[in-house]
């Protein structure tokens, strides 16, 4: 008996490949092949508030999966088939509560021949799409101490869907609705009136949302020479609109961290220091900062939102970014202090017994304002 083992695994746009084979076995008495043909799942990443993905089948004779110890949080919707089919399964997924990265191994083999047989496994992060842990508390209103009231709805999923900041005159400032289609891979935000959509992965996540008016997302910083730099080592969030223009420029790399970050989605990151430019319609005064900044040992991934959007106050804030709608902004730790030669910013923060954020002090001079989170 002869025996051959090839890969022959056929390549699926931004799925995830998973190893394949085929065993051939020619004699006097025996003339058969068997094994994969496709074995791979559509998404790259499962996050911890993932709660669908597909996984596709093709061999060469009958299969069958069979789930190995620990993939009890994952349930494929088929776990046989016949040869010569192609096959789109549903896997349904728990979310991941755990606060750690877990996965999920499983077995496919040839019903008719075992040898051909594929051990493979599916992975899930601990963080959800938005960059917070999967185990991290929602963050239901932020209350700050000059008068502003944030409030926040989310879905099944851990998303937010529905936010509102009224000011000290209970005048409405922002109100977003949110509406996530995971079958078309899209994110649609009502921003006050202006409709902006925009494609995502199933981190539903946008990288750049436009439309006539309104213009939010990442962009590119750039060499001398106009190459683009990697976002691990520096990127910008550039928000316009109704009200004006916002600009962060984030930069990774620094003394501790010279090539960059990593920007994985469970990694930590840290921003070395932080440029923010503002320019509003109705006071054409153009703000530009440069900040350096510090962190504490508190993680920023224990809530929803990101409080180290709230270093500038409601009145400066992004609430895009608050939200984590552009996870890349979110430094992984609490910023305790941002330094500037316009005057630096001391921050304090007391935290829940499951290390969400109580309450949150931030000190600029003689203005100190605080921020009371509610779950």
């Amino acid at each position: 008996m002869k025996k051959g083992i090839h890969n022959s695994v056929k390549v699926l746009s931004t799925a995830l490949l998973l190893a394949a084979m085929t065993v051939s076995c020619v004699d006097d008495k025996n003339n058969y092949s068997a094994g994969f043909e496709v074995l791979a799942v559509k998404s790259k990443v499962l996050y911890a508030n993932s709660t669908s993905d597909s996984l596709y089948v093709q061999s060469l004779g009958p299969w069958q999966i069979s789930p190995q110890a620990g993939a009890e949080w994952c349930a494929i919707k088929g776990m046989e088939g016949v040869g010569g089919t192609y096959y789109m399964l549903g896997i349904q997924i728990q979310k991941n509560q755990t606060g750690h990265e877990r996965v999920a191994r499983f077995a496919i083999y040839d019903t008719e021949h075992s040898e051909a047989t594929v051990n493979w496994q599916l992975s899930q992060t601990a963080t959800r799409g938005d960059g917070s842990l999967g185990n991290a508390s929602l963050v239901k209103s932020i209350e700050s101490s000059d008068g502003y009231i944030a409030t926040i709805e989310y879905d099944q999923n851990d998303r937010p869907v529905k936010y509102a900041l009224m000011d000290a005159e209970d005048t409405q400032v922002d109100y977003l609705t949110i509406s996530y289609d995971e079958h078309a891979g899209t994110i649609s935000v009502n921003n006050k009136g202006s409709i902006l959509t925009a494609q995502t992965d199933n981190s539903l996540q946008p990288v750049y949302m436009q439309n006539v008016t309104d213009t939010i997302g990442y962009s590119s910083q750039h060499y001398p020479n106009g190459m683009p730099v990697s976002y691990n080592y520096a990127f910008n969030f550039i928000a316009k609109g109704s009200r004006g223009m916002q600009a962060y420029s984030y930069l990774l790399a620094g003394e501790r961290h010279p090539n960059g970050q990593n920007l994985s989605p469970d990694s930590l990151h840290l921003a070395d220091s932080l440029c923010y430019v503002r320019q509003w319609n109705n006071d054409q005064t153009r703000v530009v900062e440069k900040l350096k900044l510090e962190y504490g040992a508190d993680d920023n991934r224990c809530q929803s939102v990101d409080v180290n959007q709230l270093i500038f106050g409601f009145a400066d804030y992004n609430p895009f970014a608050l939200l984590s709608l552009y996870r890349y902004t979110r430094s992984t730790s609490i910023i305790t202090a941002a330094k500037s030669n316009d005057g630096n910013i001391e921050v304090v923060t007391q935290l829940n017994s499951d290390k969400s954020v109580n309450t949150m002090t931030v000190k600029r001079g003689n203005k100190t304002v605080t921020y009371t989170f509610k779950y």
